[in-house]
């Protein structure tokens, strides 16, 4: 199969291409047999960053659905290998994991810049494969640091399964060859909950979640310390601050040319950004970096399992291996608390979440694991989050905005 053409009418349309906004330019970059598959690497050069995807594809008698088919030949079908079972098995079996207790595989549905593969043995789900579909060289920091975690014993993430990377052309580099991580697996949890839908039905019925705010702040404070503990942690000098300080300016200046409201306020932000530089930092080091209550799974038993630690899929591995702000993941989830609160509705909306940011704050503040949080430097990267908000509403949601508005007003108050 090298029919460039019917593999950009097919990738183009899945969820997983990030490349929606421009008109894509995908070329074959490597294809190399693999079990029961033949694995595709298509780079993208359309867009201002090239991106390059992992697709692998089988040829079948008989299609498993009727949107895995690529196309029809000749000789059977070509499928989205992560819908066959040989190739699923596979992969699984290349990580290390022992496969003779597999029965079968589903794809989860709801994914979106990665593929999701459910593994059953003896009937039941117990392995999840996350694939991931843009590959970048450098170890994926969802593996490196679920994979640490694990071996820490943190009770608040899946238990690591085991990882398998490649190689591909890459004459930009002077040995030739990238490596990267293909995808990682990981102990499936049944019966948990996405964080989002339970705090958005809590929030509906105004039920309290003050206690599951707090299970939250102890969890993250726990995955912090052992982040901290075994991964590298740096100094928070004058030029990482000036970095940081320079980031937030600029994402400000951005809102403001796009958003009059925060044009109003951008002297108001600026002195919290101003104040906050002049503090102390607390160390750096290895963080979640985009955690919201989507991010978090609620267990049945009780508790919270933490998840998705990739990052942004489009930025380079280094990039995202940067050291940084563990109080960063604090403000993220905040402001996840107000959009919970915001979409729910009601006339005391803004108690319920005001109630479950309180509860959060001082629960991580005083649990096992926590750095420090200083209150100016907290404001500040709850006001950066909030503009960052005010830009993607502006330009997605108009009708949104009004959630990261009112949540830049209520740090200014």
């Amino acid at each position: 199969m090298d029919d460039t053409e019917v593999l950009r009418t097919w990738v183009t349309r899945q969820r997983w291409y990030a490349g929606k906004s421009h008109a894509p330019r995908l070329r074959i970059l490597d294809a190399q047999p693999v079990p029961g598959a033949r694995r595709y690497l298509l780079m993208d050069d359309a867009g201002s960053v090239p991106a390059l995807y992992h697709v692998p594809l089988a040829l079948v008698a008989t299609p498993p659905t009727a949107d895995a088919v690529v196309c029809d030949t000749a000789d059977g079908y070509v499928v989205d290998a992560t819908r066959h079972p040989d190739f699923a098995i596979g992969m699984l079996a290349a990580m290390g994991v022992d496969v003779g207790r597999v029965t079968g595989s589903r794809v989860l549905s709801a994914e979106q810049s990665n593929t999701s593969i459910v593994f059953e043995e003896d009937g039941e789900p117990t392995i999840i494969l996350k694939l991931f579909r843009t590959l970048h060289h450098g170890e994926n920091p969802d593996v490196t640091v679920q994979r640490v975690l694990s071996a820490a014993g943190s009770p608040y993430v899946p238990a690591f399964r085991g990882s398998v990377e490649a190689e591909w052309p890459d004459s930009g580099r002077e040995s030739g060859v990238a490596r990267g991580t293909l995808g990682f697996a990981q102990d499936f949890l049944p019966g948990v909950r996405d964080g989002w839908d339970v705090a958005l039905e809590a929030a509906r019925d105004r039920r309290d979640f003050t206690h599951a705010a707090r299970e939250l702040g102890i969890a993250l404070a726990a995955v912090h310390g052992a982040l901290g503990a075994e991964l590298e942690t740096v100094d928070a000098g004058p030029e990482q601050v000036a970095a940081v300080g320079a980031t937030w300016r600029q994402r400000l200046a951005v809102a403001a040319a796009e958003v009059p409201a925060v044009a109003a306020r951008r002297a108001a932000i600026d002195a919290v950004y101003q104040a906050a530089l002049a503090r102390a930092w607390p160390r750096l080091q290895r963080i979640h970096g985009d955690l919201h209550l989507g991010q978090v799974l609620a267990v049945p038993t009780g508790g919270w399992r933490v998840v998705d630690f990739e990052g942004e899929p489009l930025r380079p591995m280094q990039e995202r291996a940067i050291p940084d702000l563990p109080p960063r993941d604090v403000a993220g989830m905040l402001r996840s608390f107000d959009y919970a609160s915001a979409v729910a509705g009601g006339p005391d909306s803004g108690d319920w979440a005001a109630d479950c940011r309180d509860a959060f704050v001082d629960a991580y503040a005083g649990a096992e694991g926590s750095v420090p949080l200083d209150a100016q430097l907290l404001k500040a990267l709850v006001l950066d989050k909030a503009v960052y908000e005010s830009i993607y509403e502006a330009r997605n949601r108009p009708d949104w905005l009004p959630v990261p508005l009112a949540g830049i007003d209520s740090v200014l108050a």
